[in-house]
C-alpha cells in the first residue's frame, strides 16, 4: 500500500491546506466531500467538483484556494470498446496564484464501461499510447487498482484501472506541495473512493 504523503504549507496567501487522507483496507469516500451524485442508470457524477473539487486542488497543489477552476465535460459512450460514459476535468490556475502557475496544471479524465475486463482492456491501450516518448515508466502500488505513471520531462501521466472504471490523471506542471507521484497516487485514491464507496482500491480483489 502507498502511504499518503503530508501536504506541505500552501503558500503565503492561502488560508489553508487540505490534508491528505489514508486509506485503510475498508476504507469508504471521506467525509469531507460530497458523495457523487449521479443520474438512474449512470457510474459517474454530473460535475467534476463530486470528485475532485477545486478547493481540494488547491490545497494539494499548495495555492490560494480561490486560484483554482474547473470545467466538466460530458463525453460521449463508446460501445467499441465498452465504455458506457465519459467525463474530462480540466483544472486551471489564476490569480492570486503566481503568474507562472498560471494556466491548466491538471487533465482526469474519468471512463465507465460495461465490465472490469472491459476497461482493463482500454488501460493497457492508454498505457502502451503514452508509454512513446517516455523518459520514465513505474508502476505505483494500489492493491486491486492496475495503476502505471509515465513521465516525459514536466509532465507525469498516472493511468488507472479500477473495477468498471478508468482513470487518467495528466499532470501538467510541478507543484511545490508533493513530489508529483505522490500528489497523483494521492488524488486517485481520494477519487476511487467517491466513485466506490463500498470498495476501497486497497482492499484484496475479490474478482
Amino acid at each position: 500500500m502507498v502511504a499518503c504523503g503530508t501536504a506541505c504549507a500552501a503558500c503565503a496567501s492561502a488560508p489553508g491546506v487540505v490534508p491528505l487522507p489514508t486509506f485503510a483496507p475498508s476504507a469508504s469516500a471521506p467525509t469531507s466531500a460530497p458523495a457523487p451524485v449521479a443520474e438512474p442508470g449512470h457510474r459517474l457524477p454530473a460535475d467534476c467538483e463530486q470528485l475532485a473539487g477545486h478547493d481540494e486542488l488547491a490545497g494539494l497543489f499548495g495555492l490560494p484556494m480561490d486560484s483554482v477552476a474547473v470545467r466538466t465535460v460530458q463525453g460521449a459512450p463508446a460501445p467499441a470498446v465498452g465504455r458506457v460514459e465519459r467525463m474530462t476535468c480540466t483544472y486551471t490556475v489564476s490569480e492570486p496564484a503566481p503568474p507562472p502557475q498560471h494556466g491548466v496544471v491538471l487533465q482526469m479524465t474519468v471512463g465507465a464501461y460495461r465490465d472490469a475486463a472491459a476497461a482493463r482492456d482500454q488501460h493497457e491501450r492508454n498505457v502502451a499510447d503514452q508509454r512513446a516518448g517516455a523518459s520514465s515508466v513505474v508502476q505505483p502500488e494500489m492493491g486491486a487498482a492496475a495503476a502505471t505513471l509515465v513521465r516525459r520531462g514536466a509532465e507525469n501521466v498516472l493511468l488507472i484501472s479500477f473495477d468498471v472504471v478508468t482513470l487518467d490523471l495528466d499532470l501538467v506542471w510541478q507543484p511545490p506541495a508533493l513530489p508529483p507521484a505522490d500528489l497523483l497516487v494521492d488524488l486517485a485514491r481520494r477519487v476511487l473512493a467517491r466513485l466506490a464507496p463500498d470498495r476501497s482500491p486497497d482492499s484484496p480483489d475479490r474478482g
